[in-house]
């Protein structure tokens, strides 16, 4: 009995492994810059003084990157876990009194820092035309710091947060397609919104290339912290199929 198979069997059968995977998994990198709109806290939302975390970081556009991993199942449902970190820190001046926190800030000079750390697993499944529907269970790690001298505070929350996941694609012409994707919740004690816009085109047999913009807004309104920000981001980014 021979070891090996014959030549045009091994073909055909790396050609259906191949085609079984390529349906399978996706690696998506994205990246570009990113830019606040606003970004306003109160903490505590009774006691604490409105503070501009924008203006004290500042608006200009800085770097950013994304990854995802997804995943088609047999039931034609795909699995996507992102990672999406966010971090931004600058100096900027207070414009009076502030309370953040428990603590006194003294107008003048202060270093201000942002966090707001992604995690996401979303499924979704066909609905109609290009069009899919779902849902996001999302973990944000977020901080807001303020430093000034020996005074230093850091509001910290991690939470669970369900979020409604809305999917589209279809094309566009001269060999591009579009892409729609939205991750959102409205009502209660604060909101969500993650939209992304994109043209893509194939760079190759199992590889697309994309440029988009993205705008994330959204916050709290608990009696802890109010928090509210727009984050907008131009976008570039590769996905890979395998």
């Amino acid at each position: 009995m021979t070891r090996f198979l014959p030549l045009p069997l091994l073909v055909l059968a790396s050609t259906a492994l191949a085609q079984t995977d390529d349906t399978r998994w996706m690696l998506e990198l994205e990246t570009g810059l990113t830019s606040t709109r606003y970004n306003y806290a109160r903490v505590p939302k009774a006691t604490g003084t409105q503070i501009n975390v924008a203006g004290l970081i500042g608006r200009g556009w800085q770097g950013y990157g994304r990854v995802a991993l997804g995943y088609t199942d047999d039931h034609d449902g795909t699995w996507k876990l992102l990672y999406a970190p966010f971090q931004q820190s600058g100096e900027g001046t207070l414009p009076g009194a502030t309370q953040f926190g428990g603590q006194s800030f003294a107008a003048g000079a202060v270093s201000a820092g942002y966090k707001f750390d992604s995690y996401r697993l979303t499924y979704r499944k066909p609905w109609r035309g290009g069009w899919s529907v779902g849902g996001t269970l999302k973990v944000r790690d977020a901080e807001i710091r303020l430093v000034q001298g020996g005074t230093v505070h850091a509001e910290r929350n991690t939470g669970f947060v369900p979020l409604l996941h809305i999917y589209g694609q279809g094309p566009l012409g001269a060999g591009w397609n579009y892409e729609v994707e939205m991750d959102g919740l409205a009502g209660g004690p604060g909101r969500a919104i993650d939209l992304s816009l994109r043209a893509k085109r194939p760079l190759g047999n199992m590889t697309e290339g994309f440029v988009g913009f993205r705008v994330l807004e959204g916050g709290a309104d608990v009696p802890r912290v109010r928090n509210f920000a727009w984050v907008s981001y131009v976008s570039a980014g590769v996905t890979i199929r395998f």
